[in-house]
C-alpha cells in the first residue's frame, strides 16, 4: 500500500490528502487499519485526528502531532477559524443552483442522516454551482458546521444526492464512489498554547493553500 500523500509537515501537525475508502479513525464493527494507524505508522510518532472525512471522501484533513496541537487546533475548528471547502459532484442539478441549507440534522436507527423538523444538530452548507456536465453537477460547498453526512444529507434533501452515493439516494447500474473531496483549507492554522512554566508557543502554522492542488490530483467518481 502506497504512503498516504503528504501535502504540509512541520513539527507540530501534518496535512494530508486522505485516500477514498479509508476510515479516519475506528468505528463500531469495522476491522483494518485507519488512517490515524496508517500516519503514525509511516511518520514513527503518534497521529492525532483534529477532523474528520467520511471513509469515502478524499482531500485535505490536518492531524496534531502532539496533544497541545490538537487542543489548540480543535478550538479553531469549533470558533469556525478554519475553513473548509469542499467539491461535490452531484447526480442533479441543485435549485437555486447556489445557495445555503440550514436544518436540523438526526441520524436514523439506520445509520443515515436525515434533516429534521425538530431536534437533533444545527446544521449549515453554503453550495454554489460551477460547472454542469449531462445530468451531473460540480458544487462547491463551505461548511459552517461539521455534522455527520452533512454534505451528503442536505444534497439528498435538496434532490440531487452525490453521483454514486447509494446511501443518500443516488441510484444507477453501475456502482461508483461518492463524489466528495475535502479540497481546502483556507486560512492559516495558527493557535498559541499555553506550555509549561507559561511560555506560549505558535501551534500551528501551516499555510494550506497548496491543499486547492490536491482537488486537480484527486479523481472524482462520475456516475
Amino acid at each position: 500500500m502506497a504512503d498516504v500523500p503528504i501535502l504540509f509537515r512541520d513539527d507540530r501537525l501534518v496535512v494530508v490528502d486522505k485516500p477514498a475508502g479509508t476510515l479516519v479513525v475506528p468505528a463500531p464493527g469495522r476491522r483494518g487499519e485507519t488512517l490515524v494507524d496508517r500516519l503514525t505508522r509511516e511518520l514513527g510518532r503518534r497521529a492525532l485526528a483534529v477532523h474528520r472525512l467520511d471513509e469515502d471522501t478524499t482531500g485535505a484533513m490536518v492531524f496534531a502531532l502532539d496533544d497541545e496541537t490538537r487542543a489548540a487546533m480543535e478550538e479553531l475548528f469549533r470558533r469556525h477559524e478554519v475553513a473548509r471547502e469542499y467539491l461535490a459532484l452531484a447526480s442533479a442539478a441543485p435549485s437555486p443552483p447556489a445557495g445555503r441549507v440550514e436544518s436540523q440534522l438526526v441520524e436514523g436507527d439506520d445509520g443515515i442522516v436525515r434533516v429534521a423538523a425538530r431536534g437533533g444538530q444545527r446544521a449549515v452548507t453554503h453550495y454554489e454551482t460551477i460547472a454542469r456536465r449531462g445530468r451531473c453537477t460540480l458544487l462547491r460547498c463551505q461548511l459552517e458546521t461539521g455534522r455527520r453526512n452533512q454534505i451528503r444529507a442536505h444534497l439528498a434533501a435538496l434532490g440531487c444526492p452525490l453521483a454514486g452515493d447509494r446511501k443518500y439516494g443516488f441510484r444507477a447500474r453501475r456502482r461508483a464512489l461518492p463524489a466528495g473531496h475535502a479540497a481546502q483549507l483556507a486560512t492559516a492554522l495558527r493557535a498559541s498554547v499555553r506550555r509549561a512554566g507559561g511560555r506560549r508557543r505558535s501551534a500551528a502554522r501551516s499555510r494550506a493553500r497548496a491543499v486547492n492542488g490536491s482537488a486537480r490530483r484527486s479523481t472524482i467518481a462520475r456516475a
